[in-house]
């Protein structure tokens, strides 16, 4: 796993350092709640939760009302 969390290391700076070069202020993404590992490796890299916000979905035949 630690060759992973490597790979992983490297394609969240890159996405940052490329945001930061486009003049963007943040990157967004969501997460499971049930994944503590991915919640505690992006806390490690600087990303902060945001608790105040839910995903939210229409889908099958809501979709049609």
């Amino acid at each position: 796993m630690l060759q992973a969390e490597g790979v992983q290391r490297m394609l969240l700076s890159a996405v940052a350092v490329k945001t930061a070069e486009m003049g963007l202020g943040r990157v967004e993404w969501t997460v499971v709640d049930w994944n503590v590992d991915a919640f505690r490796f992006y806390e490690e890299m600087g990303a902060e939760e945001l608790p105040e916000w839910r995903i939210c979905r229409l889908s099958g035949g809501a979709l049609e009302s």
